[in-house]
């Protein structure tokens, strides 16, 4: 160790004495022994308004209306409302600023309850308004939780949106509505949240709009897509679908009912309807986009109802029954969806998807088989070993009828299967041959052979 060094860490070592000196000066007074830790009143948002400073009680029974007026009273630019927890009694909620935040204490302890009809929290041309680790309950059989129109970047994180719709009451709360974007609203967010127990949980007639590890329960529809206007739009991943199994509760989990735009599921779950999803309609229209990846759907009478759509894609989906049922996979309009694309699609509920199913313009890929694909280029097929034949035709017992073997020969393994030519007369004829090698033909008529 040289002098250097050693020089440093002599001097380090005395300047962590040194700072301890005052340390130990102040630990040694002797009034630090009668003074107690407090725990500070912290917040996400230091600066929020509190609601009860404002004469919110939060009891469930009163009233807390005009509170909440007053602590949204003058906010008219970014800011942050705080509602501890507790149950706020409102018939009306204020009016909200831009890039305004409302927050609580959790989902489940902090809980707005709203026992009219009409909407409770209207917001039209709002940018970035935020609500947080709070729930909404609304009772109003004709009631809307929340409207947006004509806002941008809103979002939901950790909140619970309530309705009162259940198999016991149906249809009493059949008009209920959780959440309703309309006039172009787009980006908005739902994350960690939940939207339970309405006649329609969310209504769509705007593209660009996000759920995010979100749930749908016990909803009469969970998301209906409309407007008609070719405009409604959705992206969902991560998003459980879920009811119980009686008729009254959830009829289908989501209905797309007319021209619209995207739509997309990325592995989302679902169970409990009579239809999982419906897709198009056949008198209007459906939209221009629909995907779907890495999905587990059930239901009591069909999983996927596709009725007018352009193109959809299905990869990696289960298909399974709900509870003493036994539905079909898919049910597709073959004129409305003429073309789309299957991927590896999985039932529990027969030995294999039917085949039968799909239009014959759809290409459908899945244990080791493909169909429907036309190629618009030069097919190669490359041999890999000498005895693997190139191309092979097989019947519907799978046995080998004709085959290009390796080396690029035609091999016709039928006396029924050989080469068929065409005359002038348009009459068909098959090259047969004998036990001594000659070549004769056979006549076949002027119907195309089958």
């Amino acid at each position: 160790m040289n002098s250097e060094s050693f020089g440093r860490r002599r001097l380090l070592t005395g300047a962590l004495v040194a700072a301890t000196v005052p340390l130990a000066v102040a630990c040694s007074r002797d009034d630090a022994s009668a003074t107690q830790f407090q725990s500070p009143n912290v917040t996400d948002t230091p600066a929020a308004r509190n609601v009860r400073d404002f004469g919110a009680t939060g009891d469930g029974t009163t009233d807390d209306t005009d509170a909440l007026a007053r602590a949204f009273e003058g906010v008219t630019q970014a800011s942050a409302i705080y509602f501890p927890g507790g149950t706020y009694r409102v018939t009306a909620w204020p009016a909200m600023a831009d890039y305004a935040t409302v927050f609580g204490d959790g989902a489940d302890v902090t809980t707005i309850l709203y026992e009219q009809n009409g909407t409770l929290i209207d917001l039209r041309g709002r940018q970035r308004v935020n609500f947080r680790r709070m729930g909404f309950f609304t009772t109003g059989a004709t009631s809307t939780c929340i409207s947006l129109s004509a806002c941008f970047r809103c979002s939901f994180d950790a909140v619970t949106i309530r309705g009162n719709h259940s198999s016991s009451n149906f249809p009493q709360y059949a008009e209920q509505r959780g959440v309703v974007l309309t006039d172009n609203t787009g980006g908005t967010t739902f994350v960690n949240c939940d939207i339970n127990n309405h006649g329609v949980g969310l209504t769509s007639e705007c593209i660009q709009n996000y759920v995010t590890a979100s749930k749908f329960t016990s909803n009469r529809v969970g998301v209906l897509g409309t407007g008609g206007d070719f405009n409604a739009g959705m992206a969902f991943t991560n998003v459980e679908f879920v009811s119980d199994n009686n008729p009254s509760t959830t009829d289908r989990h989501v209905i797309v009912d007319g021209p619209a735009n995207d739509w997309w599921f990325t592995n989302v779950w679902f169970e409990g309807s009579e239809v999982a999803l419906t897709v198009g309609s056949r008198d209007t229209g459906g939209p221009s986009q629909f995907g779907m990846v890495n999905c587990k759907i059930s239901a009591r009478t069909t999983c996927i109802e596709l009725l007018y759509c352009r193109q959809p894609y299905l990869a990696n989906i289960i298909f399974d029954p709900d509870p003493d049922s036994r539905p079909a996979e898919l049910v597709i309009d073959a004129e409305h969806c003429p073309t789309g694309t299957a991927v590896n699609l999985i039932s529990g509920i027969n030995d294999d998807v039917n085949p039968a199913l799909f239009p014959d313009a759809w290409t459908v890929i899945g244990r080791g088989t493909m169909s429907g694909p036309t190629f618009t280029s030069t097919v190669v097929t490359r041999t890999v070993q000498d005895d693997v034949d190139l191309l092979q035709a097989r019947d519907s017992g799978d046995a080998v009828t004709a085959a290009v073997l390796s080396d690029g020969t035609w091999l016709s393994d039928r006396r029924e299967a050989g080469v068929v030519l065409k005359d002038e007369s348009n009459a068909y004829w098959r090259l047969v041959v004998g036990t001594d090698g000659a070549l004769t033909t056979e006549s076949l008529g002027t119907d195309r052979p089958r």
